[in-house]
C-alpha cells in the first residue's frame, strides 16, 4: 500500500481559550492509504498538553515499518491493525486506523455505521462549544448565536478563580435557554469543584467535564465521597488516555470522554466503549480541534453515545472534507462507503 503524509494547519475562526491555553491554529497531519483501487484516509490531531508534536506524528507514518505491517488486503483490517507498530504517538495510529477503516467499508461498500449495524438515528445531540471570553457582549453574542442553530451548548471553564466561571454559567443561562455543559479542562481544585458544582446543578447544567487535573485521582475521589447525590454527571476526559486509563477510573467517574487521537483510532474506542458499559459509566464521543476527517470517523460511532462533542470542524475555516453534519443540533451520518469524507473543491 501507498503512503502519503502532508501537514494540515487548521485555523480557528476565533481564539480558543482554555484553562491551559489559548490557541488560533492547530498543526494537524493527513494521512492517505492508496491500495491500487481506493483510497483511505485519516487525521492526527496535534494536541500541546498531549505531547504529540507534527514531527513525532510525521515520524511514525513516515517509518518503513509502518508500510511493510499493513499488509496488501484491506480487507483483512484486523490483521493489518494487529500489525502496526506501537509507536510513542497514539494520533498517528488513530490517523492510520481511520484509513484502513476508510479503505474497509469502501471495499465492502458501506459506510463504517452500517458495517456495525449501528442506528444513525440514535445519535445523541451534539454540543457546541463556546470558548471563554473576556468581552461579555461578545461573549453572549457568541452564545445566542450557537443556541440558535445547534441546541446544546458547552462552556468552555476552569479559567482561574471558579467564582468567575460560576459568573460566566450564570451569564450563558441569563442569555440562552439551550441546556448547557461544562468543562474545566483540569482547571479546578477538588475544594473548587465542591464549592461550583453544586451551583452548577441548580443552573441546569447537564454535566461536568474533567474538574480536576488529568492525574488527580485523590481530587476525583474527593468529588465522588463530597458532592450530593442530585448533581450533573462527572465525565473524565483528560484523564481517560486509552484503553488502559478506563479501570482506574471505575467507581470515581460517572462517565468518560472517548477521543480517537488519544486512544489511538475506532478499534480502540470500541473497546473503551464496551468497557466503560460493562463497569457502568456512561459514554461520551469528543474530538479535538480537527477537520471533517478525524471528526466523521468518531460520528460513526455516535449511536453507541450518551454524549457527543463533536464540533472540532465547525471551529475552523479551512475544513478540506465534507462529512458528518450536524442539523438543528442532530447528528447526520455520511451514507457514502467508508468515513463517507469527500474533498472540497
Amino acid at each position: 500500500m501507498q503512503i502519503t503524509v502532508r501537514p494540515l494547519a487548521l485555523t480557528l475562526e476565533t481564539p480558543f481559550k482554555l484553562s491551559y491555553g489559548a490557541t488560533t491554529v492547530r498543526e494537524n497531519v493527513l494521512v492517505q492509504i492508496d491500495d491500487g483501487t481506493f483510497t483511505g484516509v485519516g487525521e492526527a490531531a496535534v494536541v500541546p498538553y498531549t505531547g504529540e508534536t507534527p514531527a513525532r506524528v510525521s515520524a511514525y507514518l513516515g517509518d518503513g515499518a509502518l508500510a511493510a505491517a499493513l499488509g496488501d488486503n484491506a480487507l483483512w483490517l484486523e490483521d493489518a491493525l494487529d500489525r502496526l507498530p506501537p509507536g510513542e504517538s497514539s494520533a498517528a495510529r488513530a490517523a492510520v486506523d481511520m484509513a484502513l477503516h476508510d479503505l474497509w467499508g469502501q471495499h465492502l461498500g458501506q459506510p463504517l455505521h452500517r458495517l456495525w449495524g449501528l442506528n444513525p438515528a440514535r445519535s445523541p445531540r451534539s454540543s457546541f462549544t463556546i470558548a471563554m471570553d473576556d468581552d461579555e457582549a461578545s461573549y453572549r453574542d457568541r452564545l445566542r448565536a450557537a443556541a440558535a442553530q445547534y441546541g446544546l451548548i458547552k462552556l468552555k471553564l476552569g479559567g482561574g478563580d471558579w467564582r468567575d466561571d460560576l459568573e460566566r454559567v450564570r451569564i450563558a443561562r441569563a442569555a440562552v435557554s439551550a441546556p448547557l455543559c461544562v468543562d474545566a479542562n483540569g482547571g479546578w481544585s477538588a475544594e473548587d469543584g465542591l464549592a461550583i458544582i453544586p451551583r452548577l446543578a441548580g443552573l441546569g447544567v447537564i454535566f461536568v467535564e474533567q474538574p480536576v487535573a488529568r492525574d488527580d485521582v485523590d481530587g476525583w475521589r474527593a468529588l465522588r465521597d463530597g458532592l450530593p447525590g442530585e448533581r450533573p454527571p462527572l465525565i473524565a476526559d483528560e484523564s481517560v488516555q486509552g484503553v488502559d486509563s478506563v479501570p482506574p477510573l471505575a467507581g470515581l467517574v460517572d462517565g468518560i470522554n472517548i477521543k480517537l487521537a488519544k486512544c489511538g483510532g475506532l478499534r480502540a474506542a470500541r473497546r473503551m466503549i464496551a468497557l466503560a458499559r460493562a463497569y457502568g459509566m456512561r459514554v461520551m464521543l469528543g474530538c479535538m480541534v480537527e477537520s471533517s476527517v478525524a471528526v466523521t470517523a468518531a460520528a460513526h460511532l455516535a449511536p453507541l453515545a450518551d454524549f457527543a462533542d463533536l464540533d472540532g470542524n465547525l471551529l475552523i475555516t479551512n475544513d478540506p472534507y465534507r462529512g458528518a453534519q450536524i442539523v438543528d443540533g442532530m447528528l447526520h451520518l455520511p451514507s457514502a462507503p467508508g468515513l463517507g469524507v469527500t474533498p472540497r473543491d
